[in-house]
């Protein structure tokens, strides 16, 4: 599956964003983060992007789209959810569909519509059952939404919280729809597909348990199984302290592990991924900085597994730490300013510059500037820009450019 990693959304989201006190998540997993939508509500999106290579054809695109979503009220503990969810051709495309960016359209470069939700969401207890077309953020399947139409997934899948500060989770997903499902925006489709398989498979099996009984400290351990792939297994710990009224330190660790099982329809899955974050928080000057770092020790470099943004602390508006395919280093350094000091409120700017370098640098070393801008213009209205400059420093010398603009108009009910 071809993975497109935005890391300017992820640093302007780890970097803006205050995530609960006892979490820390990567700079691409807040910036991707979908927002929730609860009882009836419609978003209108409008958008724009564009692609400047100097080896390919360059592209854009312009859309309109949204969705519409829908909650039953909850009954003897269940309730039914559903969204329609469609993205829009303007008309203001090139006439030359080469030079159509195919982020934001179906496979053929055109409008599509999609039931994108369709859920059974049941409570008993503390626990809570969710089955059908839904949502889903876990550290290698999440929505990402950072395109017209996030990722979506179908999937059986349950929560329990009868243990104090600790939620279980387990389930299965055997579907995928949505901008990184490589094979059609528009459509669900299997998981095998989505991985590049010509064989079928029941899906990703997966449980996990997160604990959060110490204050600030957030500890999570997931572990996936790919059908008749792959095992793959991640760790992180999260911990913020307040160094002081005005300066707050947050710290992250992260550790991922695959192996290749079953039939081992993708070969070898041998990787060993180590990760840093850390990020301090000036409160008194509304400045943000942040240090990040993952290593991979492995030939065949970190899994490529992942449906959606991934979880590497590095990940970045296009670079990733499991493009290489390679053992490598990847490093992030960035800051970002609130301008609620400048009395505007809401308005966040953030930079970041970041190094991908294999091994054998000869065969990849990569660097990339993201600089992102995320305005909520009220409570309604908010505005997304993000530009990405990417430096292929191998003989290749793959050079390009991505824009991005994104603005959301949200009704509570209509």
């Amino acid at each position: 599956m071809k993975k497109t990693i935005l890391l300017s959304t992820l640093i302007s989201s780890i970097l803006f964003a205050t995530p609960p006190q006892n979490e820390i998540k990567s700079v691409r997993g807040i910036l991707g983060e979908f927002d929730q939508i609860e009882h009836t509500k419609l978003q209108i999106r409008a958008g724009y992007i564009n692609l400047d290579s100097n080896k390919e054809i360059n592209t854009n695109a312009f859309s309109i789209g949204g969705h519409a979503h829908f909650n039953t009220k909850r009954w003897q503990g269940i309730k039914l959810g559903t969204s329609l969810y469609t993205v829009q051709d303007l008309g203001l495309q090139n006439s030359d569909p080469l030079r159509v960016n195919p982020d934001f359209f179906d496979i053929d470069k055109e409008s599509f519509s999609l039931l994108a939700e369709a859920y059974i969401d049941a409570k008993w207890h503390k626990s809570k059952i969710k089955l059908g077309r839904q949502i889903l953020d876990s550290p290698h399947a999440d929505s990402d939404d950072i395109r017209m139409i996030p990722n979506y997934f179908n999937a059986y899948r349950i929560r329990n919280n009868d243990i104090e500060n600790l939620t279980l989770h387990a389930g299965l997903i055997d579907k995928m729809a949505g901008w990184e499902n490589g094979i059609d925006s528009s459509k669900f489709v299997d998981i095998s597909q989505v991985l590049g398989l010509e064989e079928d498979t029941d899906g990703v099996y997966f449980i996990a348990g997160v604990y959060e009984g110490v204050e600030n400290l957030s500890l999570s351990l997931w572990h996936y199984y790919y059908d008749e792939i792959a095992t793959v297994s991640y760790a992180e710990a999260g911990y913020n302290y307040n160094i002081n009224q005005s300066l707050t330190l947050g710290l992250g660790l992260q550790y991922n592990t695959s192996t290749q099982g079953g039939k081992e329809l993708l070969g070898e899955q041998n990787s060993n991924t180590f990760g840093l974050s850390v990020e301090l928080d000036f409160k008194e000057l509304g400045v943000t900085t942040l240090m990040a770092y993952n290593y991979e020790d492995d030939e065949s470099g970190a899994t490529t597994l992942s449906l959606g943004g991934g979880s590497f602390f590095t990940s970045m508006e296009d670079q990733t730490l499991d493009t290489m395919e390679s053992s490598g280093t990847a490093w992030i350094l960035g800051v970002a300013y609130n301008f609620e000091k400048l009395d505007i409120n809401n308005l966040l700017f953030g930079i970041a510059y970041g190094s991908f370098e294999a091994k054998d640098s000869s065969l990849y070393h990569t660097t990339e500037v993201d600089a992102v801008v995320e305005y909520s213009i009220s409570d309604k209205l908010s505005l997304s820009v993000a530009y990405a400059s990417i430096d292929d420093k191998t003989q290749n010398n793959n050079d390009y450019n991505q824009f991005r603009i994104v603005t959301n108009y949200n009704f509570t009910s209509f």
